[in-house]
């Protein structure tokens, strides 16, 4: 199956081949123990879509993560917030199974920045909209090095 790697240590995006969509081996891939969507690259559930795939364990537990990346940081929303760690776009059919990825190595490279961050913690907040509490918690993350 045709995938696409996301290496914000060393700056690529690279076309590669999985055996198949097996959880086990996208967490090797990763280099993770459990993973999330961290984008959606486009198309639809009904006709499928490509998605980056990205580690959900703990920040607190990846050691000291420096290198990031982001989907469509020029846009206005952008397509991911800063993601610590490896990237890896997959594509979905209509029925849900895995296949292909449809995006172009060069298309999904011209949408990612590459940035070296320094994790300092979470900022909490909350708010009060008609009398429910909305509660927020957001990364605290500054780029440390944009080389």
């Amino acid at each position: 199956m045709r995938a696409i790697l996301i290496e914000p240590k060393k700056k690529t995006v690279t076309e590669i081949q999985l055996k198949s969509d097996d959880y086990r081996e996208i967490r090797t891939v990763l280099q993770c123990h459990s993973y999330t969507t961290g984008a959606h690259l486009g198309g639809s559930i009904a006709k499928g879509f490509d998605a980056v795939f990205v580690s959900d364990d703990p920040l607190e537990e990846r050691g000291d993560p420096r290198f990031w990346f982001q989907v469509d940081a020029s846009r206005e929303p952008p397509s991911s917030f800063p993601i610590a760690g490896r990237g890896l776009a997959l594509g979905t059919d209509s029925k849900g199974n895995g296949c292909d990825v449809r995006i172009g190595v060069a298309e999904l490279a011209s949408r990612i920045t590459f940035t070296q961050r320094k994790f300092r913690g979470f900022k909490f907040s909350s708010q009060i909209y008609a009398d429910v509490t909305h509660l927020s918690v957001d990364v605290v993350a500054p780029i440390v090095d944009n080389k």
